[in-house]
């Protein structure tokens, strides 16, 4: 027998049947309530939604998740008003998802309407971009109703029913909910992208709205692995002012692993309180750990819970067995060596196994009942009666007990830990061996998914096959929820059968056991069917186009021909025909009126189609009949009848056999579905060559349109990319100039989508490449411009004009540079949204050959952009040296100013942002190093102060810069540096001898400030270079207090401890409360400091203005503890 080939997406077969109307909203219902209508598109969009993954990540541990919050990237992105894109990058293990998590849950602003999705590979649903969609497009909406605007109804309306499978219209309307004055800030999380099965078409969704500036605030926080194609997919989005931010976690690493040190201080602490460590069993352990190089989230989380359950450490605790079980023997190397010792620890390896391939190959996850159910089939169970289940409680004890942390249970469904446990398991391709000869790790790779799903699809079968289903069967009155209930994983055995039988490949031993369970003369199939056709039609994606069918009621009277033929079971279908002479082959199911060749056709199955259509053994009873084959005998049936031939079914697939086949039995080519579409425009429209040659050999209509977009089958192969199917039709006569409903030509579609081969076509068959459509008025090179489509460009420019050569400096593209500077291209010709010219573009994105042309030419260096800033001023910013030599030497003015408030010189950026190399090369020719910004007076020394820059301080300082150089606040390098800590750049300044008396306009000196910020170390520096310790504000503000009273005040005990060390006065009081630190220290509950201040000596029993005691002070705030702590120590109550 001949093994079924499977071609429907996702494994899933039958699909046809169940797909496009979910019978939610009726677009055509006049004068339907419009609050009716908005409830329906929100049931369509939940019905979309797939279980969030969000709550399967843990919170995060207090301390952690700071590296990315004071990020300033991350700072930047977030204070922007309008539309930008923060990408994080980071690899397994480093908190991204937790991450994720913690900002939606507990940072943005209740301003900010947020939405989310969290991607998770292997569940249905859950890796697709268009569910993701759905389901931030729902939040959006039940966050903020009036985003479900008349304006959003209507677009959703001219979309159609099916819209929930468009990405490209839900895009669509994401753009336009942003777009609504009500809509505020959006900011949507997508976490892990790189586990999004069409990421490319997210990301290129994602590049066309950052690339350019929208009047509207859509933010995105993208996080991912750091896989290359999503770095190329983005990498053009860096430019300087892009709205697109990247951070890379590679680069805070140093910073990510100290967070790691406070998530295992804090995983080892909730261990120590559980199995009763001692506080030095707790540090051994934390110590042991914080040794161990290249540590992750994930594998501190994984070792530390082996570690509590390890019987050797929490039972008779010692320190010899901590020594044991946490010596480099032991413990861990990498997280594949975890993720062993996690489940060679099973108390029953076999199960374990079996249950992990159920967890893998699930279509989606299991619950508890229903794993359970799975694991306790066997060969003996006949029926509900027979099994004997544990309980739910029990059962998940078990799991435990089985597979340790390696699967986690949420809402009593089973997933995987992570989804690097998945890449642990699973073999890639059955050649390879489950490890290498000799490796420890018998658990990785020890999985097959072939082998997984027939371990699915037989607990499936067996569960299908269950004497229930014929003695208690589903008929058509009982609702299916109703039926349900007590019978255990049938829902999902009728769901997911066929998807398990595709991934097992074993269909051709089964056939006689298929055959009973596909057979419509049992009650037990059609309750099995009528459970799985209730499913397709609530979470089966609808297929867009000409081909989304619209059969959604169940298939009344449906023959165990038309199932085997729906689901592509040729062997069954043969097995049926060859021991049945007198079956009917033509029979049609009473609802839909469709044959078994009908359904099966729907589904593309070639070999099922052969099958039926193959020549007769016996009779002319073999064929179907030729109103079966050219649809005739629909023509006049009711609404449900969809118009769609078996002709027209087949040919999405591009079986070129069996569509000739059918026209040999007299299948019309001209008959139309409802869209309008012809066999011919659906050839077209899917690339089958072959195909449309035998249809236009037979004649087709090569002009033939499809209602809506009016386009004809040349017109959509030029939009998809069908080089081969253009030429035969421009071949063949199809004309080259017919346009659409927006007077697009087959030339535009291919240069607005990019399709290099079509547009090769096109121009060698004479298309006019001056063309335009009737709404953006782009000719096909703007469209390929503005597409970025490079190759295209190249094929459609080939005279001058400044569009091209704006493009092509932006993009690098050399020789079309000079080719259109040689053909006299204006170069100082502007974009329309920043005002930069080629050399401004090309200086962003460091061409240096293509600046060279241009300087060459004689491009001007000193051109201003929108934002008043040159060539030299934007890459001294950026750090790129090479081109600044090449500006200067081309004439760039070393001192031209911004043309804003801020007035910046080049050197002042450089400076700020810590170009040193740049810094040199501009003084050596001459930069003043003395120049000052516009708006706050500060000079490069000042400014490098500021941001903590301390080698370029120590550069400006040897090239003589001023050290006492005050910006307009009267404010000093070192004032900046020691109120923010940075000893850095205080040491260089103290080392020159820097004025430590400046002050502020309050009076406060820096010492001041430093306490105030509880920088002990400068405070230390400070004073051993002279600073007066007891020295009093003196502004106009005049509270007269010391450096010791500020930090009273603001509960900097380290501080304390360093001034009082120093001599400071304990007993100072400020001028206006008369307050002791003691006081201030006891009235802002600051009880370490309290305590300190007692134990060094301070008066318990001292007086504000008011008569107010430290005790008093402390009671009337409400600070327990501190009064407490007086009272211990005497004061007076």
């Amino acid at each position: 027998m001949e093994q079924t080939t499977f071609t429907a997406t996702n494994s899933r077969v039958g699909i046809q049947g169940s797909i496009g109307n979910y019978g939610v909203i009726n677009f055509n219902n006049v004068g339907a309530d419009p609050e009716d209508t908005r409830r329906n598109i929100l049931k369509k969009l939940y019905q979309s939604l797939e279980k969030n993954q969000k709550d399967l990540h843990p919170h995060r541990v207090p301390g952690t998740c700071e590296w990315f919050t004071s990020h300033p990237q991350y700072l930047d992105w977030k204070a922007r008003e309008t539309s930008a894109m923060l990408w994080v990058s980071a690899d397994p293990g480093c908190g991204k998802s937790v991450l994720a998590k913690y900002l939606i849950d507990s940072i943005f602003l209740p301003t900010t309407t947020t939405c989310y999705f969290f991607f998770k590979d292997g569940f249905e649903g859950q890796g697709s971009a268009t569910t993701a969609l759905c389901c931030m497009l729902f939040q959006l909406f039940r966050a903020k109703p009036g985003l479900l605007s008349d304006a959003v109804v209507e677009h959703l309306e001219i979309a159609g029913k099916g819209f929930t499978d468009s990405f490209s219209e839900l895009w669509e309307t994401l753009l336009l909910v942003a777009q609504n004055q009500e809509a505020g800030e959006i900011v949507c999380v997508l976490d892990a992208i790189d586990e999004c099965k069409d990421k490319s078409q997210l990301i290129r969704e994602l590049h066309k709205l950052y690339r350019t500036e929208t009047a509207f605030n859509l933010k995105f926080l993208v996080t991912s692995r750091p896989y290359r194609e999503i770095r190329q997919g983005f990498q053009s989005l860096k430019f300087p002012g892009s709205a697109f931010l990247h951070i890379n976690g590679e680069d805070e690493m140093d910073k990510i692993s100290k967070e790691i040190d406070v998530f295992t201080e804090a995983k080892v602490n909730d261990i120590g309180d559980k199995i009763k460590l001692t506080d030095s069993e707790r540090t051994f352990l934390l110590e042991r750990f914080k040794r161990t190089p290249n540590r992750t989230y994930l594998w501190v989380h994984l070792t530390l819970d082996s570690i509590e359950h390890d019987i050797k450490v929490n039972v008779e605790i010692t320190k010899r067995r901590m020594v044991e079980v946490t010596s480099e023997l032991h413990l861990p190397r990498t997280l594949d060596e975890a993720y062993e010792g996690i489940l060679s620890r099973s108390s029953n390896p076999e199960q374990a196994k079996r249950l992990l391939q159920i967890v893998v190959a699930a279509a989606r996850p299991l619950t508890l009942d229903e794993m359970c159910m799975a694991l306790t089939l066997n060969d003996g169970h006949h029926s509900y009666k027979d099994l004997d289940l544990i309980p739910e409680g029990r059962f998940r004890d078990d799991i435990r007990d089985l597979c340790g942390l390696f699967v986690t249970v949420l809402d009593s469904r089973i997933y995987l830990f992570h989804h690097t446990a998945k890449e642990f398991l699973v073999q890639k391709n059955l050649a390879a061996d489950p490890e290498p000869s000799g490796s420890d790790l018998k658990w990785k790779h020890s999985i097959q998914l072939q082998e997984s799903h027939r371990v699915l699809v037989d607990i499936c079968i067996q569960n299908l096959l269950f004497t229930d289903l014929e003695t208690h069967y589903l008929g058509k009155a009982v609702l299916i929820p109703e039926y349900l209930p007590g019978k255990i994983f049938l829902e999902y055995s009728a769901t997911h059968w066929m998807t398990h039988l595709h991934g097992s490949q074993i269909e051709q031993e089964k056939t006689d056991l298929i055959l009973k369970l596909c057979d419509t003369t049992t009650r037990r199939c059609l309750t099995w069917f009528r459970i799985y056709w209730a499913n397709m039609v609530l979470y089966t994606t609808p297929t867009s186009g000409a081909f989304a069918n619209i059969n959604t009621d169940f298939p009344e009277d449906i023959t165990t021909l038309m199932v085997a033929s729906y689901f592509g079971l040729a062997n069954v279908v043969k097995l049926i025909l060859e021991s049945d002479d007198s079956i009917d082959i033509n029979s049609k199911d009473t609802k839909h009126e469709r044959s078994a060749l009908s359904w099966a056709s729907g589904n593309g199955i070639a070999v099922v189609i052969r099958t039926l259509l193959k020549e007769p053994h016996r009779d002319d009873s073999w064929f179907p009949s030729k109103s079966e084959i050219h649809g005739d005998s629909m023509d006049n049936h009711q609404e449900s009848n969809d118009n769609y031939t078996p002709l027209l079914r087949t040919i999405q697939e591009g079986h070129e056999a069996v569509v000739q086949l059918l026209l040999d039995k007299g299948a019309e080519t001209e008959i139309k579905d409802k869209s309008g579409h012809t066999p011919l425009w659906r050839a077209a429209d899917c690339g089958c060559e072959a195909v449309v040659n035998i249809l236009v050999d037979r004649g087709a209509n090569m002009e033939a349109r499809d209602q809506r977009t009016n386009m004809t089958p040349l017109l959509k192969a030029a939009q998809n990319g069908h080089d081969k199917v253009v030429h035969l039709l421009v071949e063949k006569g199809a004309k080259i100039e017919a346009h659409d409903r927006s007077f697009r030509t087959p030339l535009l579609w291919a240069a607005q989508e990019g399709h290099e081969a079509v547009v090769r076509v096109l121009i060698a068959k004479g298309a006019d490449k001056k063309a335009k459509d009737n709404i953006s008025r782009y000719t096909p090179a703007l469209w390929a411009m503005h597409n970025e489509h490079k190759a295209v460009f190249e094929l459609l420019t080939d005279s001058n004009g400044h569009e091209p050569l704006l493009w092509a400096a932006r993009n690098g593209y050399t020789a079309e540079v000079q080719r259109l500077v040689d053909n006299g291209a204006d170069l100082e010709a502007k974009e329309d949204k920043n005002d930069r010219t080629a050399l401004a573009l090309a200086t962003m994105n460091q061409y240096k050959s293509v600046i060279k042309i241009l300087l060459d030419k004689g491009a001007d260096t000193n051109t201003r952009d929108k934002s008043g800033r040159t060539p030299l001023s934007w890459t001294a910013e950026k750090g790129y040296e090479a081109i600044v030599r090449l500006l200067v030497d081309g004439g760039a003015d070393i001192e031209g100013r911004d043309s804003d408030i801020y007035s910046y010189t080049p050197l002042l950026w450089a400076a700020q942002e810590g170009r040193k190399s740049i810094v040199r090369f501009l003084l050596d020719r001459g930069a003043n190093i003395e120049a000052k910004d516009g708006k706050q007076g500060r000079t490069a020394l000042v400014w490098t102060a500021i941001y903590e820059r301390g080698a370029m301080t120590q550069l400006l300082l040897d090239s003589g810069a001023d050290i006492e150089a005050q910006d307009n606040s009267g404010l000093t390098s070192l004032f900046y540096a020691s109120e923010r800590g940075y000893e850095s750049v205080v040491q260089p300044l103290l080392d020159k001898d820097a004025n430590i008396e400046v002050k502020d306009k309050l009076g406060r000196s820096m010492l001041s400030r430093a306490a105030t910020k509880g920088h002990e170390k400068i405070i230390r520096m400070l004073v051993d270079k002279g600073a007066n310790i007891e020295e009093r504000d003196n502004g106009n503000v005049n509270f007269g207090f010391t450096p010791l009273l500020w930090a009273a005040q603001e509960g900097r005990e380290s501080v304390i401890r360093v001034l009082v060390d120093m001599g400071a006065d304990i007993e100072v009081k400020d001028r206006r409360n008369r307050l002791t630190p003691l006081s201030w220290a006891s009235r802002n509950g600051h009880e370490g400091i309290v305590r300190l201040l007692l134990d060094k000596g301070a008066n318990i029993e001292t007086k504000d203005k008011n008569g107010d005691t430290p005790l008093r002070l402390a009671t009337g705030r409400g600070h327990q503890a501190v009064a407490q702590l007086l009272i211990d120590r005497g004061a007076q109550t």
